[in-house]
């Protein structure tokens, strides 16, 4: 499933959040970013983003940790095809709702 859940998470680099997409084997990250052409990293202080984005994960029933403003999966080595999509749907959703939580609380900013 690793090949499958590499094209999957790669995907989530089309989102206007985030800046960097990296994954090896079954361990993925995603770097969140105010400005995805600069990959600028947010005038808040590090890691507000990050947590904002994992509680939104949680609230989605998806565990994704954050560590600053990357946000971090490690699914379990039994994972399947149709468990990846249920990951990938839940991730886009996260990663959308918090995209609007930093727009209207004029948070979507990049650092000097």
């Amino acid at each position: 499933t690793a090949p499958y859940l590499k094209e999957q998470w790669e995907s989530l680099g089309d989102h206007p959040m985030v800046g960097d997409v990296r994954i090896v084997g079954l361990m993925g990250s995603l770097a969140l970013t105010p400005d995805k052409t600069t990959r600028a990293k947010f005038a808040s202080e590090a890691g507000t983003v990050g947590f904002m984005c994992r509680e939104r994960c949680f609230a989605n029933n998806l565990v994704m940790r954050h560590v600053g403003d990357r946000m971090i999966i490690s699914p379990p080595l039994v994972i399947t095809c149709e468990e990846i999509d249920t990951l990938i749907a839940r991730a886009t959703k996260s990663l959308d709702e918090c995209y609007a939580e930093l727009k209207d609380q004029g948070l979507l900013k990049a650092a000097d």
